[in-house]
């Protein structure tokens, strides 16, 4: 039961479907924006003329949903509703609100979940990415002026590389976690036998 705009009870057969059914399944739902979720967005955005510009696809590569045309109805809906904007590269989680449920009603509330999830996800993605951007054109402009002047840029290109490998590193290589999984063994002294 719930009350429309006018005040008056209704019963919805399809509310209380998808109410009911989650709660029947035993599998336990995740909500979480998993690591391999994460990389195979960031890859997917990698390709698109503008990377940070979530586009329509975007939810169909997060796994968000399966379907190319729910996808598409997810960008429209997110646009609709001030969260992301279709001529900038933002992700305003602010505009989530009390209503974004009803919002996004093509999608189940486990699959909400895990969108909020994909946006706030993104939104750092967007201010890691700007971060990089900022440091890339000092570089540029760095290394111009040394050139003219004849100064060395050996480094200063150096790390120009490094920042290009930076923007295109996925997120589960970029983590401490990673980080961590890739060192070598410490070396150890052979133990020096008593004799």
């Amino acid at each position: 039961m719930y009350r429309n705009a006018a005040g008056d009870r209704k019963f919805s057969f399809s509310r209380f479907i998808n109410n009911a059914v989650p709660n029947l399944a035993l599998a336990p739902q995740r909500y979480d924006f998993e690591p391999a979720e994460q990389d195979a967005l960031f890859e997917y955005q990698l390709g698109e003329p503008d990377p940070l510009k979530l586009c329509d696809m975007a939810f169909l590569c997060g796994h968000i949903t399966q379907n190319k045309s729910t996808s598409k109805d997810i960008y429209k809906a997110l646009v609709k509703n001030g969260v992301l904007d279709a001529n900038e590269t933002s992700v305003r989680t602010a505009n989530i609100g009390k209503n974004f449920t009803h919002q996004l009603r093509m999608i189940t509330a486990h699959a909400q979940k895990k969108l909020i999830n994909l946006l706030f996800f993104w939104e750092e993605e967007i201010q890691r990415w700007k971060v990089l951007i900022g440091e890339q054109d000092e570089l540029r402009i760095v290394i111009e002026a040394e050139r003219s002047i004849g100064g060395n840029v050996g480094n200063y290109e150096k790390r120009l590389k490094e920042i290009e490998g930076l923007l295109r590193l996925k997120p589960t290589m970029r983590g401490k976690e990673a980080r961590d999984a890739d060192t070598l063994p410490e070396y150890q002294a052979p133990s020096a036998s008593k004799s």
